[in-house]
């Protein structure tokens, strides 16, 4: 879970202090503020956040800002340390406006991070090769390039930029820790938990690191020693959410089901916001799907909705009815995943979300559309759709983008029965996501190759990755492999 959320970070000097800016002027890059009591509460904010826990570095943030209201990278951080949607967006958009009265490296990385935000991959990687020209020595910077090729999945490259991090200052724990993900991403299990314990021993108090050799562990399925790790992070912060979060999966994929439920709640329960509250009620529906337990799913979807309007908030409505459309296109009724599309498309269509926001999942749900009509069997329509989103795509040039597109076209034309065409699609989609695996699998399959169907088939399997994704397809996964294989036996 943690991978997922980005970590920004910035070394910081008060840019009015003249001798320090002049020595970090080719090193390290600078901060604005006219405050030393907000620059103290964003070192240690800053060091909050980089160490995952977000509640703690988001009141710094707050405590930076009221100290200096105009502070435009504290800013810029607290609209990375969580509280939703709105939160991130109005925060970014205050760093945006101060953007002007601070450096040019400020600059940079203001539109770097609002960049990543709108899915502007192109103006994303132009700053960030800025900066990286300009300050090739600031740890925190390579830290940032790392995390720009591990989010599209570029294991190698990323691996590089952290290590260069820790490099740089053998003693900056959070190189570490992504060193630890990009070495478990590439499969080097014994590398990545050498970096993890180095994070812990330069950081042995805070649970970040504990948490992340458990994930590891639990990649591994070594779950007894993932869950005593998962243990020892919540004793020096019981509220640790990504600790909670990942005993809940171990057990999961232990199959006690009722467990995990229990840990789910108690991330509800101690949430600090409704963002935490839809993230604990999406894994609470996404262990009934893997518990084959498809009505409880939907229901616990159908809570889920009523807190997003509860709290007036659309976008986590439109992404409930997403969630629910995907669950009935993969489980048999794709009448009614195209109602809960059209219904969350609608509703997206009608709503005040941030436009940043809205943009990103407007070209999101034109793919959920074109899946649909391809669970539908509407081919004929999907084939004007499917040259909409294409050229959208293309005009977009967002990698991650482009690999979701990819995976629904190779899903159109496996239902199609054009399995050659699906396969060249599926070759350029996201490697790591289960459906796009279990359909192409599918397609090997199709063509007799067995033993890559099975290969991928077993993949997802053994896969303890927890996802709506791989819920909806690891026991069918499971037993194609075992008919196969008892195929082949007889």
């Amino acid at each position: 879970m943690k991978t997922l959320r980005m970590v920004f970070s910035i070394v910081l000097f008060v840019l009015c202090a003249l001798p320090f800016q002049l020595w970090a002027q080719n090193k390290e890059i600078p901060i604005t503020t006219s405050s030393k009591e907000a620059l103290d509460y964003f070192l240690q904010g800053r060091d909050k956040l980089e160490n995952f826990e977000n509640t703690a570095a988001a009141q710094l943030f707050d405590q930076a800002i009221a100290a200096d209201s105009n502070f435009a990278m504290a800013y810029l951080y607290r609209s990375l340390a969580g509280g939703g949607l709105e939160v991130r967006m109005s925060n970014l958009e205050e760093a945006v406006a101060r953007a002007k009265d601070v450096s040019e490296a400020e600059q940079n990385y203001i539109s770097m991070v609002q960049a990543a935000y709108v899915g502007n991959s192109l103006k994303q990687n132009e700053c960030l090769n800025k900066l990286l020209t300009d300050f090739p020595f600031d740890k925190r910077v390579r830290l940032e390039a790392g995390n720009y090729y591990y989010n599209n999945k570029d294991y190698q490259n990323a691996l590089a930029q952290f290590a260069k991090s820790a490099e740089l200052d053998a003693l900056f724990a959070p190189a570490y820790n992504m060193i630890g993900y990009a070495n478990s991403k590439l499969s080097n299990y014994d590398e990545a938990a050498n970096a993890f314990r180095n994070y812990i021993k330069l950081n042995p108090k805070s649970p970040g690191g504990y948490d992340s050799y458990a994930e590891l562990l639990l990649t591994m399925g070594m779950y007894d020693n993932s869950i005593a790790q998962y243990n020892k992070a919540l004793e020096y912060d019981p509220d640790f959410s990504y600790s909670l979060i990942g005993l809940g999966n171990n057990y999961v994929f232990l199959g006690d089901y009722d467990t995990a439920r229990k840990y789910y709640q108690q991330y509800y329960d101690n949430a600090p916001t409704p963002g935490a509250r839809y993230d604990a009620l999406n894994l609470e529906a996404v262990s009934y799907v893997h518990e084959g337990k498809i009505e409880k799913a939907l229901s616990v979807y159908h809570q889920y909705g009523d807190l997003a309007q509860k709290e007036n908030d659309a976008y986590h409505q439109v992404m409930g009815l997403a969630s629910q459309g995907m669950i009935y296109a993969e489980c048999g009724n794709p009448q009614e995943a195209m109602k809960h599309y059209d219904e969350a498309i609608e509703l997206l269509w009608k709503s005040d979300i941030n436009q940043a926001a809205k943009e990103n999942l407007m070209n999101s749900s034109k793919l959920w559309h074109l899946y649909a009509l391809g669970a539908n069997g509407e081919f004929k329509k999907a084939e004007t759709d499917e040259k909409v989103c294409l050229q959208n795509a293309k005009m977009r040039n967002n990698p991650q983008e482009m690999a979701f597109l990819n995976s629904v076209c190779g899903y159109l034309d496996y239902k199609k029965g054009d399995i050659n065409e699906a396969l060249k699609h599926f070759s350029k989609a996201d490697p790591e996501d289960p459906i796009t695996q279990y359909y192409n699998a599918l397609c090997f399959q199709n063509k007799g190759d067995v033993q890559n169907a099975n290969r991928l088939f077993q993949k997802i399997s053994l896969s303890n990755v927890n996802s709506l994704d791989l819920a909806l397809v690891r026991n069918r996964a499971f037993n194609r492999q075992m008919n196969n294989m008892s195929y082949s036996v007889k």
